[in-house]
């Protein structure tokens, strides 16, 4: 007996640490499985944060604000080509407010319908698409046109929040870091 044991004790080192990691393993594919019931279903944009996006929006108004008022006519003739710079101010604060009212009408107008089958169809402001889509094994949101059609981009978001009633999505596109709020809508 005094052979066996230390190959009992080993084995029941093993069998505990075995039965430690059962209930973790088996915690995570329910997760998983949880992850992928929430998510199918058609989801609408609600809202978009973009940190840098909204600086800059905030770094040109307050340009707006201040372009040319501290500069002669002359002077202003000579740097933006024009001494009637309210003119050319309120025109392009009309530009910021379209652009912003751009990117209004892009997050009322965009939706995912993630299906069971691992196919999506979206609409990104009018315009409608479709892509393969599944979870990696770090939990982020693959969007595989790839996979797909053969040809496309695979786009990775970062899962934020995952509810019944809520879905955030973290993208980065361009350098700049986004996220979208999502709410279920009727089919």
């Amino acid at each position: 007996m005094e052979g066996l044991f230390p190959f009992y004790a080993s084995t029941t080192i093993v069998m505990k640490k075995l039965l430690l990691l059962v209930p973790i393993v088996v915690i995570f594919a329910a997760c998983k499985d949880k992850k992928e019931e929430k998510i199918t279903k058609k989801w609408q944009a609600v809202a978009l944060e973009s940190p840098t996006m909204d600086q800059m929006i905030a770094d040109q108004a307050a340009f707006l604000d201040t372009f040319g008022k501290n500069t002669t006519p002359k002077q202003n003739d000579s740097l933006y080509g024009t001494q009637n710079v309210d003119s050319m101010r309120e025109s392009l604060r009309l530009q910021l407010n379209d652009f912003k009212s751009m990117q209004e009408h892009s997050v009322k107008n965009t939706w995912f319908h993630f299906m069971k089958d691992g196919k999506a169809m979206m609409n990104f402001s009018g315009q409608p698409d479709s892509t393969n889509w599944y979870f990696d094994e770090e939990g982020a949101l693959i969007l595989d046109e790839m996979k797909m059609k053969g040809t496309g981009n695979k786009i990775k978001m970062d899962v934020v929040q995952l509810e019944d009633t809520v879905l955030k999505l973290r993208f980065t596109e361009n350098g700049m870091t986004s996220t979208v709020t999502f709410h279920p809508t009727e089919k």
